[in-house]
């Protein structure tokens, strides 16, 4: 059962459970607020009753005459055992109500009590005096003791009693129908934000990622639902966006991979083939072959030794850090890269220590990689740089260049894996295509920053931010 067809039904329960109590209690205040009237009337009565100090004068007056159109009190005049001497019935001239029914023994005296009339549906309120109520007079004048009777009869209070539950009956019909019609619009106006939650739930289910909810004001459930549920799918979005985007990384990474490696494997495959067939006796061009197989599997080992660090960089699989002097690390690629580089210009400028927290064999292949990059794609002769200092809280380490710089279309895809700007950066002078993207996996990883900047004619400038260590 729909939540909306419940809130109805409970609704119109609650009502009509509102409206029988309401007339049940309506209903019983007013027919004991009645019975109590008709009991103080029957003790007025019964005061006035006692003053008659003669039986005869007591039978005239209670002698049924028709000239009295109306007998409000029936009276009754019993013995001990309960034989009457004398009554007179309530009712119309003509259409008198039949007596009440004595019960023996008799009701306590003084005490008003309900009872049925000898025939017929009526009921009465009975009073019974007791035995010293009448004068000693008119005692004396009877033979036995005697109790005087008043009873009145409570037709009115039943009609009254009638009248007020049909009109209960009719009201909480009338109440049901128009709380029911209430209860239908009220839910229907309020559940109409979860409605539109569910369907842009749905069309979201569906596929269409960038449906959201409609806001709500977020002092009310529904806005904090909307809001929560909103949230929860901008994270979805976003996680699904990011697997597929690792996905496609994924593929074209291994399509590169592959691309890379068929070169180097089919160069190889070629020329032992060409070793086994025995067309290339020993000498030179044996030799020669041999050499390029050397050579090409030691570029597919490059190769694949630099997938799986950058494998490694990806899973995050720990460093090992301690406190390292960036300063001493630039001095230290500078004097290694000088040894078998005599082309190239290169320069340390740092003035004073900048330590930092970091893998130091990781930070020193940041700064190999940086300088081969630059040393590789820039004319012989050129200048390289390499700046270490510390911007507040920040460690900079700069390589810089004075080569033809980078053109701009390329300056946003050079960190990306197997990716060449130029034709310097053909599989020919051994590069893989990796060294950058490993630099920004290593300087990601420690928590930095890798910047390009980079003017055609100018030169090019790769800056490595890291947290650095007072």
């Amino acid at each position: 059962m729909a939540i909306k067809t419940r809130l109805i039904l409970a609704m119109a329960a609650l009502l009509c459970v509102a409206t029988v109590i309401i007339g049940t209690t309506a209903t019983t205040a007013v027919v004991q607020s009645m019975t109590s009237n008709i009991d103080t009337q029957l003790m007025t009565s019964m005061r006035e009753a006692a003053r008659v100090n003669s039986y005869s004068d007591f039978r005239k007056s209670t002698t049924p005459h028709d000239s009295v159109a109306y007998q409000q009190l029936a009276l009754m005049l019993v013995t001990d055992e309960g034989r009457v001497l004398q009554s007179q019935p309530a009712g119309f001239a003509g259409d008198r109500e039949p007596l009440p029914a004595i019960p023996d023994p008799l009701p306590e005296p003084g005490k008003a009590t309900t009872l049925s009339a000898v025939s017929g549906s009526t009921q009465y309120r009975v009073l019974v005096s007791d035995s010293k109520t009448m004068s000693s007079e008119f005692e004396s004048q009877i033979d036995s003791p005697t109790h005087l009777i008043i009873a009145a009869p409570l037709t009115d209070v039943h009609d009254v009693q009638n009248n007020l539950v049909a009109t209960m009956v009719v009201t909480a019909a009338i109440v049901l129908a128009a709380g029911v019609v209430a209860a239908f619009w009220i839910t229907r106006r309020g559940m109409q934000p979860v409605t539109n939650m569910i369907d842009a739930a749905a069309a979201v289910a569906d596929g269409d990622l960038d449906r959201r909810l409609p806001e709500h004001t977020r002092r009310s459930e529904i806005g904090r639902l909307s809001t929560a549920l909103n949230i929860m799918v901008s994270k979805l979005v976003e996680a699904i966006t990011e697997r597929d985007l690792q996905q496609a990384r994924l593929r074209r990474f291994i399509a590169d991979a592959s691309h890379e490696l068929r070169t180097p494997l089919a160069a190889i495959r070629g020329y032992a083939e060409l070793c086994e067939s025995g067309e290339v006796p020993p000498g030179p061009a044996f030799d020669r072959a041999v050499g390029r197989i050397r050579s090409e599997s030691d570029r597919m080992t490059d190769l694949v030794d630099d997938l799986l660090l950058l494998a490694r960089l990806d899973q995050d699989t720990g460093r090992n850090e301690n406190r390292l002097d960036l300063r001493q690390l630039a001095h230290d690629a500078v004097d290694d890269l000088r040894a078998t580089d005599i082309r190239h210009t290169l320069s340390v400028y740092a003035n004073e220590p900048v330590i930092v927290n970091a893998d130091e064999a990781r930070i020193r292949q940041v700064i190999v990689n940086l300088l081969t990059n630059a040393t590789t794609h820039t004319p012989d002769t050129s200048h390289v740089t390499i700046t270490v200092h510390q911007h507040r809280n920040n460690a900079v380490l700069t390589v810089e260049d004075n080569g033809p710089g980078i053109p701009m279309a390329h300056r946003d895809r050079v960190f990306d894996r197997f990716y060449r700007a130029d034709d310097s950066r053909s599989r020919e002078t051994g590069g893989t295509g990796l060294g950058l993207a490993i630099v920004k996996s290593i300087v990601e990883a420690h928590g930095g920053t890798v910047e390009l900047d980079s003017q055609l004619g100018k030169g090019t400038a790769v800056s490595v931010t890291l947290t650095a260590i007072s």
